[in-house]
This record gives C-alpha cells, structure tokens and sequence, in this order.
C-alpha cells in the first residue's frame, strides 16, 4: 500500500484463496472420475450450489478486508470441500435426484418401417437402447423428479413415423423441484431405421445403438459425460457435439469409421486403430467396409475418448 492511499484511507484488498481451492478441487475430481477411480455424477454433485453462494459471502466480509479473515475463509473452504469428498466416498448416490413423477411411453409399431426422433432432455440421467422381446415401435420410462412435465407428439402415416419428446416452453413455478433432475430411459424398435437428433442440456447420458438400424445420428451434449455406443452394422453419418464434459464415443471392432475431430480446448484419446491424416482419423478398412459411420466431433472443453466397446 502507497502512502498515498493510506493518506487516503484505502485498505489493502487481499486476492481470494478460496476460489482457486475449488477450482483445483473439481479439476481433481473431474481427473479421478475420468480414471474410474471415483464414482461422481456431477449433476447430482451441482445439488450441492448453495454452498458457493455461503462461501461467496464469507469470502467478501472476512476474506477481502484482512490477510487473517482471508486465511480463516480459505480454512473454511478446505473444511467444506473435505467434508463434501468425504461424504462422496462414505455414501456414493446419496445426492441422487428424488423420486417423481413417473410416465410411461408405448407406441405400437403398426407397420412402421422408418422413423424420425428428436429428444431434447434439460438435466439429469438419460438412457437410449434397443428394445428387447417387444413388438412396440418405442417405449420409455420416465422418471419426473423436477416435476416438469415433458410433451410427447407423434405424427404417422404409412410407414413412416416423426416424434419428438421435449419439455414445454415456460411452465409454473409450482411445477418445478430442483432437488435433482430427471431420469428418461429410451427403448427403441430394432425392425426400424431411425433418424435420432438428440439434444442433452446437462447430466449423463448413455445411448446405445447396439443392435439398431440408424440413417443418420445427431448429438448435441451441454455439459457432463455422454457415451455414445454406434451399432455394428450399417452404413450411416453421426455428428456429435458438446460444450464442456466429457466424451466417450465407442465404435465396435467389425464398424468402419471415418473421424472429423474440431477439438477445441479438449484433450483427445483415441485407439491405435484409427490412422490419422490432419484432424482426420479413420481406420484401414474404412473405403472396403459396407458397413462404417462417417463421424464428426465438434466438443469445446474436456476429454474425448474413442475406443472400442
């Protein structure tokens, strides 16, 4: 401090401890998860926000004014974030979202051969496969922990189907309980050809063409992990983006790809059996093979993973 602004009466402001702490805490975290050392569904972890708002706060009465009241800040800080990775370790699934309203989705198949599905999810746990033992063109459980209620349309006719599945535009405020977010879990006809645009806001999400018959795919991903596990068979296009999280993109041995990869910031592992050309990536067999995916990664921040299932 000059002594011009002791003259002045201006005190020192001290640089926040407590920030970095939390910061360095969720790239641990983030890292451990990665590694499958630590099981964290960071959705469920976000329950937990108020609690930036109280450090906040103490970071600005005691931490800004003085270098004890910023010490004192930065030991609440570790106490806090100790207390919280402990309790993640002791009780795993503790924050998992409660339970809400449940709906159910069953659409006969009534001849459809081809079928257009848009998915737009906000928040929480979302799961898409392939039915099994079913003769159902689709049919999904819903698990409404918000207690928001999405809107589900269907439009056939001859053999062909368009539905969509997305949460109506504004809502009461009564209608919402943010203690966690929604579970939507997916099953889809194997005897069809889908067209998917799937958009996911924020949470975890897991869909597993295994055994279907895509035309083109389509996955916009906020932020959290999302796998994508392609089929086998066929021969089709698939663009995956996402904004900060992780990606795991799985593409079986007998599949054929070719990779457009735009990166950004994020950090990139992928399997040996790709050849790489420039931000292309594709494997030996990809003009030989009639069944291959024409893949395009576009992701900002996080870790992409392209392995095999």
């Amino acid at each position: 401090m000059t002594t011009r602004d002791k003259e002045h009466g201006y005190r020192r402001r001290y640089p926040s401890l407590a920030w970095p702490i939390l910061l360095i805490t969720a790239g641990v975290l983030f890292l451990l998860s990665n590694m499958g050392v630590l099981d964290v569904n960071f959705w469920e972890l976000w329950r937990l926000w108020p609690l930036l708002l109280i450090l906040g706060g103490l970071d600005i009465i005691l931490g800004r004014r003085s270098f004890l009241g910023n010490i004192v800040v930065l030991l609440i800080t570790i106490a806090v974030v100790a207390g919280v990775v402990i309790f993640l370790v002791a009780a795993p699934g503790a924050l998992g979202p409660t339970p809400g309203i449940v709906e159910r989705i069953t659409e006969p198949l009534d001849g459809v051969e081809r079928a257009n599905l848009k998915v737009h999810f906000a928040a929480g746990q979302l799961d898409i496969s392939q039915l099994i033992d079913s003769s159902s063109l689709v049919e999904g459980d819903l698990d409404l922990a918000t207690r928001r209620k999405p809107t589900w349309t269907i439009d056939t006719g001859a053999d062909r189907a368009d539905m969509t599945l997305e949460y109506t535009r504004g809502g009461q405020p009564e209608d919402w309980n943010w203690r966690g977010g929604d579970e939507w879990d997916l099953r889809l006809s194997p005897q069809v050809r889908f067209s998917l645009d799937v958009d996911v806001g924020a949470g975890e999400a897991t869909i597993d063409l295994t055994g279907l018959d895509i035309q083109d795919l389509k996955v916009t991903a906020g932020a959290g992990q999302t796998t994508v596990i392609f089929p086998q068979e066929g021969d089709f296009s698939a663009t995956v983006s996402g904004g900060v999280g992780r990606l795991v993109i799985e593409i079986p041995a007998d599949l054929a790809a070719r990779i457009q990869v735009d990166r950004g910031l994020s950090a990139l592992d992928i399997s040996r059996r790709f050849e790489q050309d420039g931000d292309v990536y594709r494997t030996g067999d990809w003009e030989a093979n009639e069944n291959r995916v024409d893949l395009e990664i576009d992701v900002g921040v996080g870790l992409v993973t392209v392995r095999e299932p």
